[in-house]
């Protein structure tokens, strides 16, 4: 398994450059971090344990920078000094420094973490080379700065940006062995080659295959029209498997808007989290005062809290700050708010004369009292996580649940944060907060008797 990789850093980027400023283009930021510094994090989230950094343009500039960072993977900085020539030239530099196979990327291209991890675990076979490519070709942005490549059987055939009968493009990744120099050498022509002389040289031996990167994202950064692109194709990259039919179709498009922008300032995720507790606490407040007005203000901030909530993890990811701390520091502020805005629901209720608040005001609040309890018993002893959304994925992708809780699962988005701030916002504008309650009673206590069953089915287990 591949744990090496090589990034080429070495060009000028002009076509990047803004008006007098001359920062080197893998110092461009892109969602608040500088390029390179995304790629080396990308890298090692894919696997990536030892990273060469090819330098030449401004080169001092680049390694002043990535020697004032503390980095979780090796960096040694391979020199360039004919970084005018074509980008094979670059890759040329690293003969002699690299003697195992090794993971190839671009200094300007923004990729899913994933397709590296999957590509480095490939067998190169009789390949010297594995290209990484999409045949996702309509969705390509800027399709005429793309390199087409012709593949059959999984093999390449041709690459060029000129190419007229292609059916994917190359994404910029790369799983190599040591004999693409070889090969860079056999095609230098007046000390000069690209990488993709040496592709095609290799092709004609039946020696580079590919690897499909399927629905994973990839980006080009060479234009600043590109640059937004990446940003956006980055904001939605951080949407979740875990997220409910609410938050995909209307909280992530806002969350994300707002992430796109607030990810350029100096505000962090926990200022954040922060904010939107306080937003959630206000939330609370209005809701204890008992009348219609102040109730529907309620609800709708809550549902604000709702829509912000996603946007502290969605910064964290964009600017690779995801803590543990972060994690719990969010979990606690969602469900703090969560548990302020009912129990203003019931003091609202109360003053407002509700002839039931005897009943369901206590089978609420021992419903979302238990329910909590018995979410973070369950992360604390059974996983590593700060988030209560790891009790969401074991339960629904454990298979040896009982049909109650099976059937319960299916029924899980009800209690997602998503959803119910929508529902209390549509019973608040109805003017009917009681049934907010009666069904909060219902669904903490059916869900915290699931979760007991399977504390109880885990230790067991682990007992054993």
């Amino acid at each position: 398994m591949v744990e090496t990789g090589l990034i080429i850093a070495a060009g000028a980027g002009t076509r990047l450059a803004k008006g007098k400023d001359r920062t080197p283009k893998p110092l461009r930021k892109v969602s608040g971090v500088p390029l390179l510094k995304r790629i080396i994090l990308t890298a090692h989230k894919g696997g990536l344990k030892k990273i060469h950094i090819v330098v030449g343009f401004q080169k001092e500039k680049i390694i002043d920078y990535v020697n004032n960072e503390t980095w979780p993977v090796e960096i040694n900085f391979i020199h360039n000094d004919e970084w005018k020539k074509s980008n094979g030239i670059s890759v040329h530099a690293a003969k002699g420094h690299i003697n195992e196979n090794f993971i190839l990327m671009m200094s300007d291209h923004v990729f899913d973490p994933q397709t590296l991890d999957d590509l480095r675990k490939e067998s190169l076979g009789k390949h010297g080379v594995i290209l990484a490519v999409d045949y996702k070709i309509q969705q390509i942005f800027d399709k005429d700065d793309a390199t087409n490549v012709l593949v059959k059987n999984s093999e390449l055939v041709e690459i060029d940006k000129n190419l007229v009968q292609y059916n994917a493009v190359d994404t910029g990744m790369f799983l190599m062995s040591p004999v693409i120099f070889e090969a860079l050498d056999k095609v230098k022509i007046n000390g000069d080659c690209s990488l993709s002389d040496g592709m095609r040289s290799l092709a004609g031996e039946g020696k580079v295959g590919t690897f499909d990167i399927k629905d994973a994202y990839w980006q080009d950064v060479d234009t600043p029209s590109a640059l937004k692109h990446a940003e956006k194709v980055l904001v939605r990259s951080c949407r979740k498997p875990t997220d409910g039919i609410v938050s995909r179709n209307l909280n992530r498009p806002i969350s994300g808007f707002i992430s796109y922008y607030l990810v350029k300032t100096p505000l962090t995720a926990n200022h954040v989290t922060f904010i939107v507790t306080l937003i959630g606490l206000l939330s609370g407040y209005l809701a204890a005062q008992g009348s219609y007005t102040s109730y529907l203000y309620g609800a709708i901030l809550f549902k604000l809290t709702s829509i912000l909530d996603g946007v502290d993890g969605e910064m964290a990811k964009l600017r690779f700050t995801a803590s543990k701390f972060g994690q719990w520091f969010d979990t606690i502020g969602d469900n703090l708010t969560y548990v302020v805005f009912i129990a203003g629901t019931v003091i609202g209720l109360q003053r407002s004369g509700y002839e039931y608040i005897n009943i369901l005001g206590p089978a609420a609040i021992v419903g979302i009292g238990m329910l909590l309890f018995m979410m973070f018993l369950y992360i604390i002893k059974f996983s590593n996580s700060g988030s209560l959304l790891a009790v969401q994925s074991d339960l629904v992708g454990n298979k040896n649940l009982s049909l109650f809780s099976r059937i319960f699962t299916k029924f899980y988005f009800l209690i997602k944060r998503d959803f119910f701030a929508l529902l209390f916002l549509v019973l608040a504008i109805a003017g009917k907060p009681q049934w907010i309650l009666f069904l909060i009673a219902l669904a903490t206590n059916v869900a915290w008797l699931v979760i007991l069953s399977s504390v109880l089915k885990k230790r067991k287990s682990h007992e054993a």
